[in-house]
């Protein structure tokens, strides 16, 4: 079964790299560099994500007038900055994905390869949940959505037991210690 999927995303792969060396050529074909635009695009959230740091509250009352301010009242710095840091995590997560898929099909994950794999597959989890984690200190209503939503998930583990919901269930509950938590777990 693992033979005939990695036979069937090598046709794919195969077929897409053609079309782009005809676009870029062989030696500039965004494909066959995956690796080094998933790294070049978390340095453009390293640098974005420091100036929003610096100019961001966290706290209940002022994480969304904190970013309704660097979006609006700095929009030729920190709106700018924040349109590169949300839209370089998407990439990131796109060409991760596809790195990974594109060794995957072409069986580059077994032998010296193999550490390389499951570290690479770790931090693609670990870089998603900093994206999801990412959403949440807008403190908007998607962010309020997607935070209750993963206490609902997470209430279903053993160990949580259903009291992880309880935190959210009155507007006194919800205090700037978890946007403390939320920033650690984010540039964590």
């Amino acid at each position: 079964m693992v033979k005939v999927l990695q036979q069937i995303l090598r046709w794919l792969f195969m077929r897409i790299e053609n079309i782009f060396n005809v676009a870029f050529g062989d030696k500039m074909n965004p494909f066959y560099h995956l690796g080094t635009i998933s790294f070049w695009q978390f340095w453009l959230l390293l640098v974005s994500g420091l100036y929003l740091y610096i100019f961001a509250d966290t706290g209940v009352h002022d994480a969304f007038e904190s970013v309704e301010s660097i979006t609006h009242d700095q929009w030729w710095a920190g709106g700018i900055l924040r349109s590169i840091h949300r839209y370089a995590t998407d990439g990131m997560i796109v060409t991760m994905l596809l790195h990974m898929l594109r060794h995957f099909a072409y069986d580059r994950y077994r032998g010296f390869r193999s550490f390389s794999w499951l570290t690479g597959v770790a931090l693609l989890w670990l870089i998603y949940i900093a994206g999801v984690n990412g959403f949440m200190l807008v403190w908007d209503k998607l962010a309020q959505f997607v935070v209750i939503a993963t206490a609902e998930w997470f209430d279903v583990l053993p160990m949580f037991n259903g009291t992880l919901i309880r935190n959210f269930l009155y507007l006194e509950s919800v205090n700037s210690r978890l946007f403390t938590l939320l920033a650690f777990i984010h540039i964590g």
